[in-house]
């Protein structure tokens, strides 16, 4: 059954509706320092929902605030992808790689 049902269109029951979608609308139409200040708003704001909707309105929130400090000129594309890398404070230059065996089990 999983397997006919694997690339079918979604029928108007499964789609849910995206209740975010007017709040990111209106912040679209803010002027770009405006909206970083009203983004940074509704972030703090948002409670710790773990719903996959909140969860996916924080990340298009959080890359609405990236495209609006780029369009506000705040800072460039470089500086933006040091900001969001986790491993932009590491020194790789004098990394060592490690090659441990690893335990199998048989069976």
């Amino acid at each position: 059954m999983a397997a006919e049902r694997k690339n079918h269109a979604l029928t108007p029951q499964e789609i849910v509706p995206d209740h975010y979608q007017d709040r990111r609308a209106e912040l679209h139409r803010l002027a770009p320092t405006q909206r970083i200040a009203a983004i940074d708003r509704d972030l703090t704001a948002m409670a710790p929902d773990t719903t996959a909707a909140a969860t996916f309105h924080r990340k298009k929130l959080l890359r609405m605030r990236d495209a609006a400090r780029l369009e506000a000129g705040l800072t460039n594309n470089e500086g933006l992808q040091r900001e969001n890398s986790s491993f932009a404070q590491h020194d790789f230059s004098q990394a060592i790689i490690v090659w441990k065996p690893r335990v199998r089990a048989e069976g």
